[in-house]
């Protein structure tokens, strides 16, 4: 199939004419160089399109980081509704197997003693006897 229209006749005059304006001259530039005509337009797509499309990817990105988000434990003890106030000693009462009134019982009886450490206690070294001394 044959393409008309593809070349318009010009005269000479009209032809040198026509060249001296900006468009011939770069209908000149791209008959010579190809790169103009098809090379500028593609890397200038691929620029731009990156440019455009680095939006895109940062949104990828951000969700990804929130769906692998490490949540420290204050805020995951914000989340829980109806969470409990974090008591150490009560927690190690309950870990040894005593009930909230043995608690309270030692509570109480803690508070008439008032200074007296016999139920609460801190882990002391106990010196070891000279025989019990690895020897190296």
């Amino acid at each position: 199939m044959v393409y008309l229209g593809s070349n318009i006749f010009r005269g000479k005059k009209a032809q040198e004419a026509y060249n001296k304006t900006i468009s011939g001259r770069i209908q000149l530039l791209i008959k010579k160089n190809h790169f103009l005509y098809f090379g500028l337009p593609f890397m200038l797509s691929i620029v731009v399109g990156s440019v455009y499309l680095s939006n895109f990817t940062a949104i990828k990105w951000e969700k990804y980081d929130l769906k692998h988000y490490q949540m420290n434990e204050s805020e995951m003890l914000n989340m829980i509704e109806n969470k409990r106030s974090v008591d150490k000693k009560k927690d190690w009462y309950k870990l040894q197997g005593f009930t909230m009134d043995d608690l309270k019982q030692r509570e109480d009886k803690k508070k008439l003693k008032e200074g007296n450490d016999d139920f609460d206690y801190e882990m002391i070294r106990v010196k070891r006897k000279k025989e019990d001394e690895p020897v190296w």
